[in-house]
C-alpha cells in the first residue's frame, strides 16, 4: 500500500479533456482511473492523491472531479473513506459480467483490459447426471465431456465454471487446448456457437472444493449462474454452472421496453441485479451466524466464545 501523488509515472500520461468529444469530462476521468485500477497499474489500499491535487493536475473543477470519483466508485474500484486518515482508497476490483450477451469469459475479460486465465482441474468424457441429460436432452448412452475450470482475471481467481458439452457433437474436444476460450473453440472448430441461451442466477454456499479452489471461506456466499446454451438451430451444446466470487464480481442484465403492452402497466429497464442477489447472500451469511450462535448457546457458550454465567458446575 502506498499514498500515491500526481507526479507519479503510474498517472501519465493525464488523460486529454479539450477539444471536441461524445464525453464529458467526468466521465473520459473516471474511464482513466478506472483503467489505471483494473490493469492493476495501482494497487488495492493504494491513496490516491487528494481530491484538490488531482483537480488542479488535470485542469477541472473539484464538481467536476467528484463525479468521476463517484462513478468509479459505484462499480466498487475505489472506498472514499472520512476522516483524519481518510480519502480515496483503490479497492479490490469488481468485474462486470453481462448476461445480455454470449461472449463468453475471455472476450469480457478482453473487453475490460484485464488478463483473463484458466486452470484446468478436470476434464473427462462420461455418461451425464440426470439434470445434465435432461437439460442436454441426451438420450440414454450418450455421453458428455465435463471440464471443470478456475478462471482467473489478471492471476486472481473469480470464477469456477463446471461445463458440460455433448460428446458426439463435440468429438475429441478434450484433445485441443483447454486453456482457451471454449467459445472460440466451439465456433472455430466445431462451427457449433451458442446463438442462445437460458440463464438461472441464486445464491448458494461454497462447498469445501470450490472454497479451496476460488480462495473464499467454506460456507461463504458465491452467485450461481446455471445457463443452457443454443446453437441457432435450436439444439442444445452447453449446459454449465458458472459459480461467482460477489466480492470480486458483479453480474449485470440490460433488458428494454416489451413491445407487446405489459400487463402490470409498468416498464422494464436496463438493471443491475447484483444488489438483491448481494442482499440474498448477505442473508445466508446471517442465517449462518445465528445458527452457530445458536449452537454455542445450547452447549452453554455465549455468542463472544465465553462461557455463559451459570453454566459452570
Amino acid at each position: 500500500m502506498a499514498a500515491l501523488a500526481m507526479e507519479d509515472e503510474v498517472f501519465a500520461p493525464f488523460p486529454v479533456l479539450s477539444g471536441p468529444s461524445d464525453l464529458p469530462a467526468h466521465a473520459r476521468i473516471g474511464y482513466w482511473l478506472e483503467r489505471l485500477i483494473v490493469s492493476r497499474s495501482v494497487h488495492a489500499g493504494d491513496k490516491l492523491p487528494a481530491e484538490v491535487d488531482i483537480a488542479a493536475a488535470l485542469g477541472v473543477s473539484r464538481m467536476t472531479l467528484r463525479q468521476a470519483l463517484a462513478s468509479i466508485e459505484s462499480k466498487g474500484l475505489i472506498e472514499r473513506r472520512r476522516g483524519r486518515f481518510g480519502g480515496n482508497f483503490i479497492a479490490q476490483p469488481k468485474f462486470d459480467f453481462s448476461l445480455t450477451e454470449l461472449p463468453g469469459f475471455t472476450e469480457q475479460m478482453r473487453r475490460a483490459h484485464v488478463e483473463a486465465g484458466a486452470q484446468v482441474v478436470q476434464a473427462l468424457t462420461r455418461a451425464p447426471a440426470p439434470d445434465v441429460r435432461a437439460a442436454l436432452k441426451l438420450r440414454r448412452g450418450d455421453q458428455v465431456h465435463e471440464i471443470l475450470r478456475v478462471r482467473s482475471a489478471n492471476g486472481d481467481p473469480i470464477t469456477l465454471e463446471e461445463t458440460y458439452f455433448p460428446a458426439a457433437v463435440f468429438p475429441e474436444m478434450l484433445d485441443v487446448d483447454l486453456g482457451d476460450s471454449l467459445y472460440r473453440v466451439m465456433e472455430q472448430e466445431y462451427h457449433r456457437a451458442p446463438h442462445s441461451a437460458v440463464e438461472v442466477i441464486e445464491p448458494v454456499k461454497a462447498t469445501p472444493q470450490q472454497a479451496e479452489l476460488l480462495g473464499v471461506d467454506c460456507g461463504g456466499a458465491l452467485l450461481l449462474v446455471t445457463r443452457t446454451s443454443y446453437a441457432i438451430d435450436g439444439l442444445p451444446i452447453e449446459f454449465a454452472r458458472d459459480y461467482f466470487r460477489p466480492d470480486r464480481t458483479r453480474i449485470v442484465v440490460r433488458t428494454q421496453v416489451d413491445q407487446a403492452p405489459l400487463r402490470s402497466g409498468g416498464t422494464s429497464t436496463s438493471r443491475d441485479v447484483t444488489a438483491s442477489l448481494k442482499e440474498s447472500a448477505t442473508q445466508i451469511q446471517r442465517q449462518d451466524g445465528r445458527r452457530r450462535n445458536g449452537e454455542r448457546l445450547q452447549t452453554g457458550e455465549s455468542a463472544d466464545g465465553a462461557f455463559a454465567e451459570g453454566s459452570h458446575g
